[in-house]
């Protein structure tokens, strides 16, 4: 009776220690998961950072084959052969350069290199303004101004002379100061119109904005002729207090 009691006793405890066994291993497992569920991690981390690093390359890689296609096609314009200069410069405007959009919307606009063609050469010119490029807002406002290949629409061309002149465009600067001179698309607004003249011909030396500025001073002149002095006086302190707007990014 002793002897089987003993080897009961036995028994358990040889379970006992299959247990502990048991316990342990399945203890030493849980500590080992946090670990591969690390590595894990890291491999991702890793994986997701060479694909940046592969994409930022291929990014670099594609700027400079864009940036030679733009230098290529702009020598082309330069000497003429605008057919290559378009079939250079049209890929790289789809995928947003403002130059090259801009080029490209003087040779549809001029028909040079391919037929004149108003609608496309204001797809283009509409694109770059719409990334901020001031000389294209412009461009886009003459063009609803003038009616070329869009009805006229005087509302549309203050839009965009208004984004340009803005941001410091003395051409734009100008014909705003004229649309509020004649009140085409605005309620008309002497104040207005001498605020924006004024602008565009404190600009008439610098040769980076000759178009407009010039006129602008023969407009000036002859708005403020016609004004009483509070009324030139509420525009000079606009003009004083008048901060060019940034581009939009």
């Amino acid at each position: 009776m002793r002897r089987i009691l003993a080897g009961m006793v036995l028994a358990l405890i040889l379970t006992g220690c299959d247990a502990d066994d048991a316990s342990d291993e399945k203890a030493a497992e849980a500590e080992k998961a946090p670990g591969a569920e690390q590595t894990i991690e890291i491999e991702k981390t890793l994986e997701v950072e060479k694909a940046a690093e592969a994409e930022k390359a291929a990014e670099a890689e594609r700027a400079t084959e864009a940036n030679q296609a733009f230098e290529e096609g702009t020598a082309a314009y330069k000497s003429g052969d605008y057919a290559t200069a378009l079939r250079l410069l049209e890929p790289i405007a789809e995928r947003g350069s403002v130059p090259a959009q801009m080029l490209v919307g003087v040779m549809y606009f001029e028909g040079q290199g391919v037929q004149r063609d108003y609608p496309q050469a204001l797809k283009w010119y509409r694109l770059a303004a719409e990334q901020g490029a001031p000389k294209a807002q412009t461009i886009v406002g003459n063009i609803y101004l003038q009616g070329n290949g869009v009805f006229p629409d005087d509302n549309e061309a203050v839009k965009w002379f208004q984004l340009a002149a803005e941001q410091g465009d003395a051409e734009a600067q100008n014909n705003l100061g004229v649309m509020y001179a004649s009140g085409k698309g605005v309620p008309q607004d002497y104040v207005q119109a001498l605020v924006w003249f004024s602008l565009a011909a404190a600009q008439s030396s610098n040769p980076d904005q000759p178009k407009g500025s010039k006129d602008a001073v023969k407009n000036r002149d002859r708005a403020a002729s016609q004004m009483s002095p509070e009324q030139i006086a509420a525009a000079q302190k606009l003009v004083s207090e008048w901060k060019p707007r940034p581009a939009a990014q």
